[in-house]
């Protein structure tokens, strides 16, 4: 038995090594674009770029691990439906059941290394990206220029209705700058403007058909507006690039024993807030919440790999369709009821509506029903 156990989780390497490989290179490729673009049309260092792709490399595995033991089981067990090979496991006294043995043994392990993947290198990987993109807006402040939101950019905040990334066109153009010794605000408007540099310690915008409004005086009680058909803005920027060290980690930079130590803090904070301060307390249980969220899907997206292991031998051997192109597109499905099930149950938690322990693992007790059933029907 145990050669048997040892050739089914042969026939999975291969088939699990494809879909790993094909899953990640498809949802790197919108990556690739925004990153293509960083270096195309805003400048930014190929170095600094090829970084950025190389920190966000973890968080796609930590999906395309479980999509590709999906496909393994589905094109393992698909292959030896059609070759018979299931027939005589049958003929033998091997029952389905059985032979599962030896694929969850491998899922098992993968479960095992995944759940500290997911906690040593997948938080790590995303503080060095966000600090990385942190890095990026504030030493090219045109890339953080976007539209319909202010954007900071040395002393300025700009807001610009619409912003052509390759001409460096923009319209309907807002500008607010603070200006010097408490002495007012600066407030510019034009329809057109159009965003280019001086060498790398410069940006310059030239505005078209605006207005400047000025408040002076100690309560602002001065006021002035100057119309212009043409202003040019030189904004001085320090273009050296370095990663810096952010502090501040979000709960999907932690590790487990971060997020423990932050909800003891948030359990503190609770226990001084005043009971009737229903407002605060909402708000430190909905952080409370959030890090319980990030704590279970450390290990509930890793164990979504047994089952789909599972499923994927029960599915193939009852429908007796191999191939990798069956096995994508029905891997493609499941996947996507999966994580819509995931980000919804998330999405519910985060506002309160149910626990953190439910909105993570009930996509995976509803496949491992389902997984079940199908298995049964094998026997």
């Amino acid at each position: 038995m145990r050669k048997i156990d040892l050739y089914l989780i042969r026939e999975h390497l291969s088939p699990f090594a494809g879909g790993l490989f094909t899953f990640t290179i498809l949802l790197l490729l919108n990556r690739v674009y925004q990153l293509m673009d960083l270096i195309i049309r805003k400048g930014v260092p190929v170095l600094v770029v090829f970084k950025v792709f190389l920190y966000s490399l973890p968080f796609i595995l930590a999906m395309t691990v479980s999509m590709a033991l999906l496909i393994s089981s589905l094109v393992a067990y698909g292959r030896l439906s059609q070759d018979f090979e299931m027939m005589a496991f049958k003929s033998l006294g091997i029952s389905f059941k059985r032979t599962l043995f030896g694929p969850l043994v491998f899922a098992f392990f993968v479960f095992l290394f995944m759940c500290w993947f997911n906690d040593r290198i997948l938080p790590e990987a995303n503080h060095r990206v966000k600090n990385l993109i942190f890095s990026i807006h504030a030493k090219k402040p045109a890339v953080s220029i976007q539209e319909g939101v202010f954007s900071k950019v040395g002393d300025y905040l700009i807001y610009a209705d619409k912003k052509n990334e390759r001409t460096g066109e923009l319209k309907n153009i807002k500008i607010i700058e603070k200006l010097p010794e408490n002495s007012g605000v600066r407030t510019i408007v034009a329809k057109r403007g159009l965003l280019n540099s001086e060498g790398d310690t410069l940006i310059v915008l030239v505005l078209k058909q605006g207005s400047i409004y000025e408040s002076a005086g100690e309560k602002n009680e001065d006021f002035r507006e100057i119309s212009f058909k043409r202003q040019i803005i030189r904004i001085p920027i320090d273009t050296k690039l370095t990663e810096k060290e952010r502090k501040y980690r979000s709960e999907r930079e932690m590790t487990v024993a971060m997020l423990l130590s932050a909800i003891k803090e948030k359990d503190k904070e609770i226990e001084k807030t005043d009971p009737r301060d229903t407002i605060r307390l909402r708000i430190l249980k909905k952080i409370k919440d959030r890090y319980f969220i990030e704590i279970h899907k450390k290990f509930s997206l890793p164990f979504a790999g047994i089952i789909f292991i599972v499923l994927g031998a029960a599915i193939a051997t009852l429908t007796k369709k191999g191939g990798y192109g069956a096995a994508f597109g029905f891997s493609f499905l499941v996947f996507t009821v999966y994580y819509i099930f995931l980000i919804g149950g998330e999405e519910l938690a985060r506002r309160g509506y149910i626990s953190p322990a439910l909105a993570m693992w009930f996509p995976n007790v509803l496949f491992g029903i389902l997984s079940v059933f199908l298995a049964r029907r094998c026997e």
